[in-house]
Formats: structure tokens, sequence, C-alpha cells
């Protein structure tokens, strides 16, 4: 069996050699994607995905291992200003309803 991450900006699979090598590797794409946040992040981060299977043409029906959450939520607060700002929080809102970063997780199984 292999491991394959799945970057969902560009549909592709990618072999990886360990858990903890698709973990890190899931990690720098989260952070690639979190780059590209203005202010909101791009919605397929949350597709990211590693799989285990022995099919190079379609790992993608194989077992799911590792998927991406929700981690850090803070939704819109009471106190916002006439200009999005927030001094509970200490953040601009804007146009935003929440803010959210995203983490590998290991699907229990």
């Amino acid at each position: 069996m292999t491991l394959y991450l799945f970057d969902p900006g560009f549909c592709e699979y990618t072999p990886q050699p360990s858990l903890d090598a698709a973990l890190a590797s899931a990690t720098s794409l989260i952070n690639a994607y979190r780059d590209q946040c203005d202010p909101e992040w791009p919605e397929y981060v949350e597709d990211i995905r590693v799989y285990e299977s022995d099919d190079p043409e379609e790992p993608g029906e194989g077992k799911l291992v590792a998927w991406v959450v929700e981690h850090n939520r803070i939704e819109r607060p009471d106190d916002i200003d006439e200009d999005g700002y927030s001094p509970s929080c200490d953040l601009w809102f804007g146009q935003v309803d929440f803010y959210v970063d995203y983490r590998m997780e290991v699907v229990r199984q």
C-alpha cells in the first residue's frame, strides 16, 4: 500500500513515503493555501486528504487515512465597530463572519 496526498487545488495525488511525510506535506499545503486568503480561504482547502491505496490510477478510491479539519475558529463577536474591528478579539472582521485555521487529523477507524 502506498500513501497519497490529494492536493485539491491542482486535483493531484502525490505518493508519500510515510504517514509523517504525508502529514508534513499536507501541513505545508495548508500553509500555502493560507497565503491565498484574501481574507477567505479557498474553498477547496477543505478537500485536502491522505489516502492509502494500491491503485496509482485512482488513489482516492483507497482508504482515507487523514483529512483537514477546522481549527481555532473565531466567530464574529457582537462588539464590532463601524470599521469592522473587534476589540475583544483584536481582529478586523469587515465582511467575514469568522476566522478559522485548518490542520490535518488522522482518521480513527
